[in-house]
Parts: C-alpha cells; sequence; structure tokens
C-alpha cells in the first residue's frame, strides 16, 4: 500500500489512514490533491502544465492552477510528472476457456475461473490499466468477478464482459477448433454449453426473429456488449457466419438494450456485411485474409467502427522476429522448384507467413485513413504455466500485453499522442462509457495514471508508473495480485497486517507537518550489518537483495532512487530502517543511499 502524506497531516491523521492497511491495497481516503503535474487528459489536447488535480468521492472534482487542495487531502506531488487517464483495452480474455491443444488446462483450473480472472484484473490494473472489455470467456464467473470490483468488494481494472462468441459453439467445437461433436468427451461437450449459454452454432440454422429472441434471451442473463461470429474462428477458410438479414437482427437487438454490439470477421465480404449491419466495433479488423479494398476502409471510416487492433503483435519485436523468420525461410525457398499443387504454394506462403504481413500493412493503412482506433490487445490466459513448454511470450500477457499494444500504434503510424488517445478515450467509447471514463475532466471517475517521465518524448515512458488511481483510490500495485494463479512475473510484496483500532503501530512517532511518509507493504525492523549473499536485478532493473539469513528483499517498482551496487558484495552489509508507517528501506554499505524494499521471502 502506498498514500503520500504531505503537508498538514498529523499522527492522528496517519495513523487513521494506517488503519486501512490490509483491508484495501489502496488509499480509502476521500479525496486526493496532485500538485503541480502536467496533464495530458487523452482527448488530443495540448498538455496542461503545473496544474492541481482534485479526486474527491471517486471522481475528479477540479483541474487548475488554482484549484483548491481540501484540508483533509492526501497530497502527492506530481512536479515533473506526467497525469494521463487510465488505459483502456478492448478486447481480452481473463478466463480460461480452453481449445483443442489447451484441454488439460481446463480441466484442471476451470472450476477456478473467478480467481483467475480477478488475478488477470489485477495484473492490467499493475500496468495502469484501469478498464478491460473480456470479449471471450466465461459468462458466469466473469461476471461475479465484474460485480465483485464494481462493488468494492475486490481491486482490479474495471471488467466489462460479453461470454460467448454469439453463433460459435464453444471452445470444443467446429466453430473454434474444427473439432466434430462425435469426438468430444462428455466434459468438452458440457464445457462447450457453459461457454455457448445457449447462443452457439444452433443459431445459424434460425431465421432473423428466432435469432433476435435468442439474443434478447441471453441479454437477459447480464453481458455488458454482445460480440458474434461475422466468420468462424479459423482463419482458412473464413466462413460466413450469418446472413445479412440475420446479423441486422442480432445488431439492433443489442442497440435496442443500449449496449455495444462488435464482429469478429476475417474476410472482406463477411466484414463488409457486419458494418452494413451496423456495428459499433470490429475486433482485430487487420486480420482478413486479403488486403483491404479501398471502399470498404471507407466504409468504416464513413459509419466511425471502431477499429480494436492487436497492435501488440504487429510492431516491436515480433515483427523484428518475423523479418528474421522470413529473410530464413526465403533462403531455404530460393532454389526450390514450382509448387505442385495449390496447397503447396500455400504452404509456402505459411512459411513466409505473407498473412502477418498484410495484417501489418492492413493496420497500417486503417489508421493512415483516420478509423478510429482503440487498442484490443487479446491478452489471454493460455495454458497453466506448469504445462507449458516454453515461457509464453509477454505479448499477449495481461498488463504489460497492453503497454506493448500502446507502442506499437506510433510504431504502426499514429504520432505519441495519437497512440494515448487511442489507448485512453477511444478504449471508454469501445466501452460505452466516455461519459464516465477515458480522459482528465471535472465530473469523470477517477481513473489516472501518474508517470515519471513525458510520454510524449517517448511512448516507453508509459512504463514509468509513479502511481495508479482506479476510482478515486490510489492502488498498490507493487502488491499486485494478491492471489498468484497464473502470474510468473516478480513476487508481489506482502502486504501488511491491519493495526487495531485506536491503537498506533509499537513505536509510532508524530510526524512533521512538513513531512512525506510513504506506507508501503513490508515486515522489518531496523537492524545493521545484516550480512548480503547476493544482489541481483528483476525483469524492471529493481534491486533483489539476498542475505545470508536466507530473506529475500526485492526494491519497489516505484522507487527511483539512484544508487549502484557493485556486482562482488562480498563483505557487504545491508542496514534496515522501518517507519512508524511501515515503509521499510535497505542501505548497503558503502553506496551511501537508502532505496524502499518489499520481502519476497
Amino acid at each position: 500500500m502506498r498514500i503520500k502524506l504531505t503537508g498538514g497531516v498529523t499522527a492522528a491523521r496517519a495513523v487513521a489512514l494506517a488503519l486501512l492497511l490490509g483491508l484495501f491495497p489502496a488509499a480509502h481516503a476521500d479525496s486526493i490533491a496532485i500538485t503541480g503535474v502536467t496533464v495530458i487528459d487523452g482527448t488530443g489536447a495540448r498538455p496542461l502544465d503545473n496544474v492541481i488535480v482534485v479526486v474527491e468521492n471517486g471522481r475528479i472534482a477540479a483541474i487548475g492552477s488554482r484549484a483548491e487542495v481540501p484540508a483533509d487531502a492526501d497530497v502527492i506531488d506530481g512536479r515533473g510528472q506526467y497525469l494521463l487517464p487510465g488505459f483502456i483495452d478492448s478486447n481480452v480474455h481473463a478466463s480460461i476457456y480452453g481449445n483443442s491443444t489447451r484441454r488439460e488446462t481446463v480441466v484442471k483450473y476451470g472450476h477456478r475461473n473467478d480467481e483467475l480472472a480477478l488475478e488477470f484484473a489485477q495484473r492490467q490494473l499493475k500496468y495502469g490499466v484501469t478498464t478491460v472489455r473480456d470479449s471471450y470467456g466465461a459468462l458466469e464467473p466473469l461476471k461475479k468477478v465484474r460485480d465483485r470490483i464494481e462493488a468494492g468488494d475486490a481491486v482490479g481494472a474495471r471488467l466489462l464482459v460479453a461470454g460467448n462468441i454469439v453463433g460459435w459453439g464453444g471452445p470444443f467445437s467446429m466453430t473454434f477448433s474444427l473439432m466434430q461433436e462425435s469426438e468430444l468427451t462428455l466434459f468438452q461437450a458440457q464445457w462447450n454449453d457453459s461457454i455457448a449459454q445457449g447462443v452457439g452454432e444452433e443459431l445459424m440454422d434460425m431465421g432473423p426473429e428466432e435469432v433476435r429472441a435468442a439474443i434478447s434471451a441471453y441479454l437477459d442473463k447480464g453481458p455488458d456488449f454482445l460480440k458474434y461470429g461475422g466468420t468462424s474462428h479459423f482463419f482458412r477458410p473464413s466462413l460466413i457466419g450469418f446472413s445479412p438479414r440475420v446479423q441486422k437482427a442480432i445488431v439492433d437487438e443489442t442497440h435496442r438494450r443500449g449496449l455495444i454490439a462488435e464482429t469478429h470477421s476475417t474476410s472482406p465480404e463477411a466484414l463488409r456485411l457486419s458494418v452494413e449491419a451496423g456495428i459499433d466495433l470490429i475486433q482485430h479488423p487487420e486480420i482478413l485474409t486479403r488486403e483491404y479494398p479501398d471502399d470498404l476502409i471507407e466504409l468504416i471510416v464513413e459509419r466511425d467502427v471502431i477499429c480494436g487492433l492487436r497492435s501488440n503483435t504487429l510492431a516491436g519485436q515480433p515483427w523484428q522476429q518475423h523479418l528474421a523468420a522470413r529473410r530464413a525461410a526465403e533462403a531455404e525457398l530460393d532454389n526450390a522448384p514450382p509448387p505442385k499443387s495449390s496447397a503447396e504454394a500455400r504452404d509456402r506462403q505459411r512459411r513466409l507467413n505473407v498473412d502477418y504481413e498484410i495484417q501489418r500493412r492492413n493496420a497500417e493503412r486503417l489508421i493512415a485513413a483516420g478509423c478510429r482506433v482503440s487498442i484490443a490487445t487479446d491478452n489471454y490466459q493460455g495454458r497453466a504455466p506448469e504445462f507449458r513448454k516454453t515461457p509464453k511470450s509477454e505479448v499477449h500477457e495481461a498488463g504489460i500485453g497492453s503497454i506493448l499494444a500502446i507502442e506499437g500504434l506510433v510504431e504502426l503510424g499514429m504520432s505519441e499522442m495519437e497512440a494515448i488517445v487511442a489507448g485512453t478515450r477511444n478504449g471508454a467509447i469501445a466501452a460505452g462509457m466516455l461519459d464516465e471514463i477515458g480522459t482528465v475532466e471535472v465530473g469523470k471517475q477517477a481513473d489516472l495514471v501518474l508517470l515519471a517521465a513525458n510520454p510524449l518524448d517517448d511512448i516507453a515512458n508509459i512504463r514509468r508508473l509513479s502511481a495508479v488511481i482506479a476510482r478515486g483510490r490510489q492502488v498498490d500495485i507493487d502488491a499486485l495480485p494478491e492471489n498468484v494463479l497464473f502470474y510468473t512475473g516478480p513476487a508481489p510484496a506482502a502486504r501488511a497486517a491491519p493495526v487495531a483500532p485506536g491503537k498506533p503501530p509499537a513505536g509510532a512517532q508524530p510526524v512533521a507537518a512538513t513531512s512525506t511518509e510513504t506506507v508501503e507493504t513490508a515486515e522489518a525492523e531496523d537492524r545493521s550489518a545484516m550480512p548480503i549473499k547476493r544482489v541481483s536485478r528483476s525483469s524492471r532493473g529493481r534491486y533483489i537483495v539476498e542475505l545470508e539469513n536466507g530473506e529475500i528483499w526485492k526494491q519497489l517498482d516505484s522507487d527511483d532512487t539512484p544508487v549502484s551496487i557493485p556486482r562482488d558484495v562480498t563483505g557487504l552489509t545491508a542496514e534496515f530502517k522501518r517507519s512508524f508507517l511501515g515503509s521499510t528501506t535497505i542501505k548497503v554499505s558503502g553506496t551511501g543511499r537508502a532505496f524502499k524494499v518489499s520481502k519476497i521471502r
């Protein structure tokens, strides 16, 4: 937990705030003031320098150079920092659902989908992604987690859920995995039913009014938006799922409920039918069997259909890896004889990964044409870690995948400001919540990220998180996820035990009115001359200190103290200091500076 107290903070107030430790991994104050900060509001407007942003009762109450700071506000010094709206990902998969190659994960963990979905939502929030739209998965556990987060009973990114992709029969079906019903076990058949929720492949045989009734019954179950299969899941052959009349009925019934309608369509003609039916959003529109016809792009722009791009997969390391693999494949095929069949010709195209290059060109053209773009990563759970032969790529990992997508938009042709708008405001439009989230404006919910460096100078600075505020509460990102199941990143910090009401922590001292304290989760007492066994670095460049007694301490991701520890730690010791509010620092002998830590072991 991290609560910064600056100016006029009494010891009594500090103790009152400490009572919240262990109850919420976020500050539960009625008001927060971020002072001297530069605001990049998500609208694309010029940044506002040196302003005060006041948050009260979960909403943005004031923005301005002369905004009044409430007397009881927790004050965050924002000088030299940049305040943005929380990031929004339009397409994730927080639950496990399986497919023909991921059967064992569903068998082992399917009954724990609510735990997995909450862990996923917390992993997204850890990177400043405050809202996600889950466009395919297990509806009932997703709703359960959605409602817990919305009620404030759990911490995580706001979760909007669709459940099944209408027209698909579940993960072990013909439409999803090319699996015939005759091949299925009873478990697989029943699992299909639990995912399809009565709007599976049977809808493909129905007329418009039957489908309309089925959609109405499904929407009664409580999804936040609706996604349907304009085509089947697989790429080739890309089979059209519904007639124009039926697609119109699906979209109209969804709109009648005031909800967003979107499609998965992977051929130009299928996508055209969906756009003409009146959809609001296209998931991964770059994934087509061929390059876009000009008039289809014009139609998408004209109707202002949101394009949810998987830009995390099209730029950066994935693109560089593709170029290297293509050069190797070209060398192998350079002297090959002509293909003997169309199947062999297609196989060579697959080896060169021509489809992937089409996807990147499609994305670049959609951006250049002015399509309204949001990030839509397809971040997913995948196999359980113990069933993976190789580590899962971070491209589709919760949280970091969303950051990579915003960064990727710049490589695909956007300016840094346009990429920020895509990752915030446009995501709010995709969620149907622009009146509530997506920009830093008075009256909106306080979903905010504070960055230590300017993302307009370098979009990679969106990784430089100083603080995350969700629904007006500061989040202890170092403590997330709270319950580790599939997460394989650095160990979350342990949460401190709650303090008994009316009883200050042992050794408490009054806090000077001008002091700044940081509440962190840690367990340590003042100690000196603790022998160090080794020092290493985490994936985010933070120090990990292992003591001779077996304890392991990690520098907090939020701590930017400039310190240099030599590789050879022979004879070096650590000095621990703990404030009465619970923060712990280590100073390694000979380095001169102390840095904040949490205990891993």
